[in-house]
């Protein structure tokens, strides 16, 4: 059965914001997290379908996709969502072109075994500027995702902006539904000699590694004890 309470939803998942289509957090993390939630406006309904419908998630196949409104998700339509946006960074409206958010179930193939990933998993997906995301669908609600991908966002050449880190560790930090207790991010994220450093990440203490295939690495990180936290403030 696919999400019936989007609270509940909203806490138990992996949010992985300027997303792609990328499937390794769901083959590091599916087996202790089904649940996922990606946001990336660059995707258009095109790619998605290409994606979800091929090889996009290697030993699954899509079972079910249910159309959702920007109303049950974020609480506001696309309307208002794009010209929040336009806020922090105007010429995105030029770009973001025929939003949509949807749910999908996806079930492991035949032949394949729990070795490979759970029997099944859940994936929400918005064409949503990232912060705009975070911000209405979880702060508005005071949650915390169970946990936070910050993965190549794609800043410079990639078309985000390039103080996207800066404005993602604001809008995390003062979310009152508090951090997330689990971070994957990888090395590009968690140095500072990279664009993509998230400074709050000096907040968590590593917990797992994996190998990288340009030879960096990704990691696991879980938030410290409150009296053992270090880190920036929300300014």
């Amino acid at each position: 059965m696919l999400m019936d309470d989007i609270k509940s939803f909203l806490a138990e998942c992996v949010f992985y914001p300027c997303s792609e289509l990328h499937g390794l957090p769901v083959k590091l993390l599916s087996h202790d997290y089904p649940r996922f939630f990606y946001a990336d406006y660059a995707i258009d309904r095109e790619q998605f379908n290409q994606a979800t419908r091929g090889d996009g998630f290697k030993g699954y196949r899509l079972a079910k996709t249910v159309e959702l409104t920007p109303e049950k998700v974020f609480g506001k339509g696309w309307d208002a969502l794009v010209q929040e946006c336009e806020i922090v960074w105007p010429q995105l409206a030029a770009e973001w072109h025929d939003p949509f958010v949807v749910l999908c179930r996806f079930e492991r193939e035949d032949g394949l075994d729990d070795s490979h990933g759970p029997s099944t998993f859940e994936l929400l997906f918005a064409r949503c500027e990232a912060i705009v995301c975070f911000k209405e669908a979880f702060s508005r609600r005071k949650i915390a995702p169970k946990c936070l991908v910050h993965i190549r966002s794609g800043i410079a050449f990639g078309g985000n902006r390039h103080d996207y880190p800066k404005h993602l560790n604001k809008a995390l930090l003062a979310n009152s539904g508090g951090l997330p207790p689990l971070m994957l991010c990888d090395r590009m994220g968690s140095d500072q000699k990279y664009g993509d450093y998230l400074s709050l990440l000096e907040r968590y203490v590593e917990c797992k590694r994996w190998g990288y295939p340009d030879g960096g690495f990704l990691k696991l990180a879980k938030l410290r004890a409150r009296a053992d936290q270090q880190g920036p403030s929300a300014d």
